[in-house]
C-alpha cells in the first residue's frame, strides 16, 4: 500500500473507530472533509475492483478457521460481521479498544 493510501486509510479507520462524523473529524484534525470523502470512495472502489482473489492464487495472507472449544451452552455473546463472508463469534463482549483496533484494521473491507 502506498504511503498516501496508508495515510488516508488510517484517518478513515480513526473516523470509524471513534464513531465521529467525517466533517467533525476533518475540522478537529485540520483536514479537508472533501478529501476524506474522496479517499473513502476511492479506497472502496479499488477494493471492489480487485474483487476476491482467484482460486488458488496466494493473497499474501492465509486465513484459517479457528474454533476454540469450551463455549458455554448459552451460546455466543457477540457475533461481529466483518464482511459478507466473514463472521467472528465471541463468547463475551470484546474490549472496546480491541474492537476499535479491529474496526481500524478492517475499515473499507467487505462493505
Amino acid at each position: 500500500m502506498s504511503e498516501t493510501r496508508k495515510y488516508w486509510s488510517q484517518h478513515l479507520a480513526a473516523i470509524a473507530a471513534e464513531g465521529i462524523t467525517t466533517r467533525g473529524y476533518a475540522e478537529r484534525e485540520g483536514l479537508s472533509a472533501d478529501s476524506l470523502y474522496y479517499w473513502r470512495r476511492r479506497l472502496k472502489r479499488d477494493a471492489a475492483a480487485s474483487g476476491p482473489p482467484a482460486a488458488g492464487r496466494p493473497t499474501g495472507r492465509q486465513l484459517v478457521p479457528v474454533q476454540i472449544m469450551g463455549r458455554p451452552p448459552s451460546g455466543p455473546a457477540c457475533t461481529l460481521a466483518i464482511g459478507p463472508d466473514v463472521q467472528l463469534t465471541l463468547d463475551q463482549l470484546p474490549d472496546p479498544q480491541w474492537l476499535a483496533s479491529l474496526a481500524a484494521a478492517t475499515a473499507g473491507r467487505g462493505h
